[in-house]
């Protein structure tokens, strides 16, 4: 009797290769034969690689098999084993009751925040793990792999009708908890459909009078830090962190710079330089002359060290300038001490202000590595429809000449006052007031009722009595 042959099973791990490229990887045994943790070959090369998740795979009927295994490497090693025996056990024809390995729900999020920890910032690792304590709370006493979509959508309601959450705010909750389930290889749980919809805003920066009230009320320092905001757009974080070697006096230019031995990486892992102007850089160069010169921060705390009250300096200023929202319900006091009042204005308003002034003379390009944007898609939120005074003056042009009151307007200038006016306006002669175009109908009702002069009448008294009854009723709505 001849031998029947089984499938193998490999054992991968799906690992970041490169900027936005994944891939699984075979992984790399000890002397024994045991799986070594976070251990890949890429390349031909032995790499460690601490994010990602365990799979394996195999070939059944003809089929490729993917199956996700955690995160563990001698639980992965166990998967692959139990696999192979299912095989061996399929190909002699053995029926075998498969089970899915039993992971905890609070073990899966451990090692998932494990290993945001060590890509992310403090205070992206604070917010994924308030998304996953939620969860774990809307459905307690789950094991991973028996999440389905029932549990997101009950997670759903629990942010909404017990935390009291905005549908945005639900939004990038649900997104971090499909973020983990993704990385244990659980994905299209959720339909389109079934995601909180939210209303997408319209960045807005702030007009030049806010500008020149809120400049007005600031002090010598606050006037260069909230200059400095509005000329470099850099976010928050990068002025915390921006020392003077990262101002370029001749050449105009400030740098976003990585500050390792402080722990700060920019938001998109990339290094960027900027233009400012010319009275940024005086300014500059006068705060520089009556600051510390042992302190490499550019706008340091009293005792020199990072600021982090800059939130709080701008919502005193404003209040000062009376730019406040005008709905607080606290006292001036409260709301010159709470970095959190609301005052209606903030920095991130600063920071949208660069990129819509600049727009008009500046290409997508440039505005997206000024603004350290990943990609196009942030750029062009900016970059919508624009408005103003002169954008005003011309859309009230092109909608005047289009409805006909500029004629209109021009006709009644030069005729004279009183009773007989509305006749003169609209007499009966076609040139005194705007008709339709007669050229248009004809091509219309040719076609229906033929050709010849009661057609052309008919078209010719249809636009006439169009134009009237349009100028009357302006005339008396006016």
């Amino acid at each position: 009797m001849s031998e029947v042959k089984a499938g193998s099973c490999n054992l991968t791990k799906y690992v970041k290769v490169e900027v936005g490229k994944w891939r699984h990887c075979p992984v790399v045994k000890g002397n024994t034969g045991r799986v070594k943790p976070d251990h890949v070959l890429v390349g031909g090369k032995i790499e460690v690689h601490r994010e990602g998740y365990y799979s394996i795979d195999w070939y059944e009927g003809g089929k490729r098999h993917r199956v996700s295994v955690g995160k563990n490497a001698a639980h992965a090693q166990q998967a692959r084993e139990q696999q192979d025996l299912l095989l061996k056990a399929r190909a002699h024809g053995i029926a075998v009751r498969e089970t899915a390995p039993d992971v905890s729900l609070a073990d899966a999020c451990a090692e998932f925040l494990e290993e945001i920890r060590q890509q992310r910032t403090i205070k992206t690792v604070a917010q994924y793990t308030t998304a996953l304590d939620y969860f774990q709370a809307s459905c307690p006493s789950v094991s991973l792999h028996a999440i389905d979509r029932q549990h997101l959508m009950r997670f759903m309601v629990f942010l909404a009708e017990q935390k009291h959450l905005a549908p945005r705010t639900i939004w990038t909750k649900v997104a971090i908890v499909v973020q983990m389930l993704k990385a244990n290889g659980i994905t299209n749980l959720l339909k389109h459909r079934d995601w909180p919809r939210f209303v997408e805003k319209v960045p807005q920066a702030y007009a030049a009078e806010e500008l020149r009230r809120f400049f007005a009320a600031c002090g010598r320092r606050e006037r260069v830090l909230f200059e400095f905001f509005l000329g470099t757009g850099f976010r928050e974080k990068e002025v915390q962190y921006a020392t003077w070697k990262d101002i370029d006096f001749q050449e105009n230019t400030a740098r976003v710079t990585a500050k390792a031995r402080c722990g700060f990486i920019p938001k998109t892992w990339e290094e960027r330089e900027v233009l400012i102007p010319d009275h940024l850089v005086e300014s500059l160069r006068c705060h520089k002359a009556a600051a510390n010169p042992d302190c490499p921060w550019i706008f340091p705390s009293a005792n020199g060290c990072v600021s982090y009250h800059f939130l709080h300096e701008c919502k005193k200023v404003a209040w000062r300038a009376k730019l406040n929202c005008g709905t607080c319900t606290r006292s001036r006091a409260i709301a010159t001490v709470d970095p959190i009042a609301p005052t209606g204005f903030s920095i991130s308003s600063g920071r949208r202000t660069p990129p819509i002034k600049l727009r008009a003379g500046t290409d997508i390009r440039t505005l997206e590595v000024w603004m350290g944007h990943k990609d196009l898609a942030s750029t062009m939120r900016y970059l919508k429809a624009g408005y103003g005074k002169d954008l005003l003056a011309r859309v009230n042009q092109a909608f005047a000449v289009v409805t006909g009151v500029e004629e209109q307007r021009s006709q009644e200038r030069n005729t004279s006052a009183g009773a007989g006016q509305r006749a003169t306006a609209f007499g009966s002669k076609r040139s005194e007031f705007p008709t339709l175009n007669e050229g248009i109908l004809p091509a219309f009702c040719e076609p229906v009722y033929g050709q010849g002069a009661h057609v052309q009448e008919f078209c010719h008294l249809l636009c006439r009595e169009s134009a009237r009854s349009f100028f009357y009723s302006l005339n008396d709505a006016r």
